[in-house]
């Protein structure tokens, strides 16, 4: 003898449709497939939790929809015309993290000036004998499946050089503080 089903509860109705819908939202994504484009309003509702949920990403695990890593060396040259490397690496993992995502940052082309400036401070301030600091930030390139079967290979490819120059201190900075 079977004992009588109870019904599913509408709270775990709506549950289960809404982890469907997002699970679907997830696959088209991965697809890219983008079906909600062209419903106006809720499509842009559709698309917004995409963004905010994260379930608007594509996964790309092969070259060329894969972001290069990249890293970021200076040359340091001191006034003794010595020349040394430096890098940001670090023994703390929080710290090797925000270089991480500073250097992923640094794909948009509009803030690459900007954050070499940036960068480029940071390692006066780290060698105070400086002349000057060149930033060299290098991709590695992964060639596309063809080029590897005929021979080539992964490499660091320089993506951006500039030389900073250390400016004079300014006047008002050797002046004495001036008594009341």
């Amino acid at each position: 003898m079977s004992s009588p089903r109870s019904p599913v509860p509408l709270k775990y109705q709506v549950a289960v449709l809404l982890a469907g819908a997002h699970l679907a939202l997830a696959a088209c994504s991965a697809a890219n497939l983008k079906p909600f484009k062209d419903w106006g309003t809720p499509g842009r509702f559709v698309q917004a939790y995409a963004q905010l949920t994260g379930t608007s990403s594509r996964f790309s695990f092969f070259a060329p929809g894969v972001a290069p890593e990249t890293k970021v060396t200076f040359e340091i040259h001191k006034a003794s015309g010595e020349v040394i490397q430096d890098d940001f690496t670090s023994g703390n993992e929080e710290m090797n993290l925000r270089v991480h995502s500073m250097l992923i940052r640094f794909a948009l082309k509009d803030i690459q000036d900007s954050l070499a400036r940036s960068w480029g401070a940071a390692m006066f301030g780290r060698h105070p004998d400086a002349r000057s600091v060149t930033v060299i930030v290098y991709a590695f390139a992964l060639p596309p499946m063809e080029g590897y079967r005929a021979g080539e290979r992964p490499e660091w490819k320089e993506q951006y050089r500039a030389v900073l120059e250390r400016r004079p201190a300014s006047r008002s900075a050797s002046l004495s503080p001036v008594a009341p």
